[in-house]
């Protein structure tokens, strides 16, 4: 496996503005990038599941691939989310950003209809072969109800066909087999926000987290107290945002409304998730709203 570059720290899975109809809120979107483009973090990743992908036509998907690349200003690294069921897509839209300048693609596993690990290697390959920007992949078997093993991951690395993975799995040994197979050599994180710590000492880059959207210092602070050695107090802040998340965890399977809520409590205008997003019930934002205060969010 020859080296090659990797990404360490947050990663921020960033929402989608959306206005009332449907379409981008371009203005409002590149604000919050912005935002936390200030609050320190290391990344941002457009078109993930956090931004509602998988609601979005391909031009939106092309659009906010655009809006986030010039939202940033080349200032920090900017992952597209290109995954689809259909090989020949993900390869438009990854070849898209290329063009437009993302520095990678993160590609979900395509998971309809239901593919084996051969098929899974098979289609990293043939966009390896036609993008020539760094490929992750995004893993997250609670969503897609498909999974890729340790070894099929070791394989493509070892064949150079990605150059990273987003782990969003339950069961943080299965991320503990990769960095064990790959030998740390590839850029490994974990798309779990309590997992951040666990997952760093055992040999992780970081995080594509969706709480990163909300608390997007607290979870540069957990990485910042990591790297300089101050495990005791990254373990504090770990602790200290378990509720939050675990409030918005059984939410955020299916819909971003809950996480927009919260976004909407610290005074940004974030709208709404797209259909067939749910009503969030009043005592769970009233949770959030607490939860906010206890970590010092002003409200």
């Amino acid at each position: 496996m020859k080296k090659i570059k990797k990404y360490p720290g947050i990663i921020v899975p960033v929402i989608t503005i959306f206005n009332s109809d449907g379409s981008i809120n371009c203005y409002k979107t590149k604000k919050f990038i912005s935002h936390l483009v200030e609050k320190g973090v290391h990344g941002i990743f457009v078109a993930g599941g956090t931004g509602e992908y998988s609601l979005m036509t391909l031009e939106q998907r092309k659009e906010i691939i655009s809006i986030g690349i010039e939202a940033t200003k080349k200032t920090i690294p900017v992952f597209a989310g290109t995954g689809h069921h259909n090989t020949r897509i993900v390869i438009e839209l990854s070849q898209f950003a290329e063009e437009q300048g993302a520095d990678g693609v993160i590609i979900s596993l395509p998971h309809y209809p239901h593919v084996n690990e051969e098929g899974l290697y098979l289609h990293y390959k043939a966009i390896a072969e036609k993008v020539h920007i760094p490929k992750f992949i995004y893993n997250c078997p609670r969503q897609y109800v498909i999974d890729i093993s340790p070894i099929t991951v070791a394989k493509l690395a070892r064949n150079n066909y990605i150059q990273g993975i987003k782990d969003s799995h339950l069961n943080i040994d299965h991320t503990a087999e990769i960095i064990r197979l790959t030998n740390k050599k590839i850029t490994i994180w974990t798309g779990y926000e309590t997992k951040l710590l666990p997952a760093l000492c055992l040999g992780a880059d970081g995080a594509v987290c969706t709480v990163s959207n909300l608390i997007p210092d607290v979870m540069v602070d957990i990485y910042n107290l990591y790297k300089e050695g101050k495990i005791s107090d990254a373990a504090k802040k770990q602790l200290s945002i378990f509720e939050l998340c675990n409030l918005l965890s059984p939410y955020n399977r299916h819909d971003m409304q809950p996480l927009k809520e919260g976004i909407r409590l610290l005074g940004f205008e974030v709208g709404d998730a797209l259909p067939p997003a749910q009503k969030v019930p009043k005592n769970i934002i009233d949770k959030i709203r607490l939860n906010l205060e206890r970590i010092n969010r002003k409200i």
